[in-house]
């Protein structure tokens, strides 16, 4: 629980590599799908609850 309460640990870190048209493409269209988003999500929540509960 330590680890958890360190910041630097949570921060999200840029990455310089370029970002590649047709993939960024590809995630605008997972995201405009209610079903890829719904499931996303409760995928989150899974991880998210799995990894609390530890």
């Amino acid at each position: 629980m330590v680890d958890l309460m360190k910041k630097e640990d949570r921060e999200i870190k840029q990455d310089n590599r370029e970002l590649d048209a047709d993939k960024i493409e590809e995630f605008r269209k997972k995201i405009a799908d209610d079903t890829y988003l719904d499931h996303a999500i409760t995928r989150i929540a899974t991880d998210l609850s799995h990894y609390l509960t530890k």
